[in-house]
Formats: C-alpha cells, structure tokens, sequence
C-alpha cells in the first residue's frame, strides 16, 4: 500500500540504519520536534500530493488532503505501533482523505416534481449562498491592512471604477493600485474560508 512512499524510505546501503533514522525521526515529530516534523513533510509532502492527484482532485482540494493527513499524523503519530512504516500509515491516511472528500461533493440532484412537492425555491437558496459567501469574504477582507482593505471594497463593491476614480476616492496614487490589488488578491487566496467556496 505504501508503494508510492517506499522510494523515499527504502533504497538506501544500509537499510537498518535508514529505519532507525526514520524511527527516530517520527518519534521526534510525533512528539512536537518542529524541526523533525519538517523534515518529514520535506520527505513524504511530494508523494503525498502525487497520491492526492491521482484522485483527481482540484488543486485546492489537494492542499486540503495532504494537510489533514498531516493533521492527523500530529494528533496521532504518538500511537503509531510501527513508526518504520509511516509511509504507508501516511499513504492510507491520505486515500481516505480523498475518498471522504470525493463521496462528499457527490450531491443528491432533485428532479422538478421534488422541487416542487417540498416547495423548494432557488431565489431563496441564491441568498443563502450569496450570504455566506459575503460573510466568508468579509472576514477574509479583515485580515488585509486597512488601504488594502478599503480598495478591496471599492473595487467590489462598484467594479467599472477607472483608477483614476478609485485613487481619487481613497487618496492613491494610480500607480500603487494595480500592485496593492494583486498583492490583496493574493493574501485573499491562501484564505481557506474563501478556497472552501471555490
């Protein structure tokens, strides 16, 4: 099961030797070493990601995988029997990562007639979802400094404003709001509460 990890743990002159480093290299992650821990996702991240892809997952769905079974090896690696076969203990972990994420975007589709016979309502399901989505950006915008945060707003809350408009409405100068934008849109986009509604 853990062919995809082995290279990475096996291979080596002296298998005996690479097993106690790798040993003692879990044990010392699983304890809180931060320095081991990271040297055990420079070492499994790649194969882990491989796995994830071979569901074929969004990329951001990927992340989503490979950090929850790292999650759980910090929750649980302490009890882990066989601390040699991490790999496959990582391996598996992350499958089911992935079979969990896969059976959940698997979604019920109503017909028309039960639509109808429960009195279902798309206009009311848009608000919902446009509503948690605001809130979700919202709190994703809290996160920004306060410039970056108030040409956010502007730009999405009137988006055919010309630079020139937005740098006189907010005190810019034109030139900083192309760089101040993307510097914004990309803070915006390692926020997990705004990957989720991707």
């Amino acid at each position: 099961m853990a062919a995809e990890l082995q290279p990475l743990v096996g291979g080596s002159p002296q298998p005996a030797k690479a097993d106690r480093e790798l040993v003692s290299l879990v044990r010392s992650a699983a304890a809180g070493d931060e320095r081991a821990f990271a040297c055990l996702v420079a070492r499994f991240d790649r194969p882990l990601r491989s796995i994830a892809r071979s569901y074929r997952l969004s990329g951001w769905d990927v992340d989503d995988v490979v950090q929850s079974t790292w999650i759980q090896f910090l929750e649980h690696g302490r009890a882990l029997r066989e601390p040699a076969a991490v790999s496959g203990w990582l391996a598996t972990t992350a499958r089911r990562y992935c079979l969990r994420l896969l059976q959940a975007n698997v979604r019920e589709v109503l017909t028309e007639d039960a639509a109808g016979e429960i009195g279902c309502d798309g206009r009311l399901d848009a608000e919902v979802l446009a509503a948690e989505q605001r809130a979700a950006l919202d709190a994703s915008l809290s996160l920004l400094t306060d410039r970056q945060r108030g040409l956010m707003t502007l730009l999405l809350d009137e988006p055919d404003l010309s630079y020139e408009e937005v740098g006189r409405r907010l005190g810019l100068p034109v030139g900083s709001i192309g760089p101040t934008r993307a510097r914004s849109l990309s803070q915006l986009s390692c926020d997990i509460r705004l990957q989720a509604l991707r």
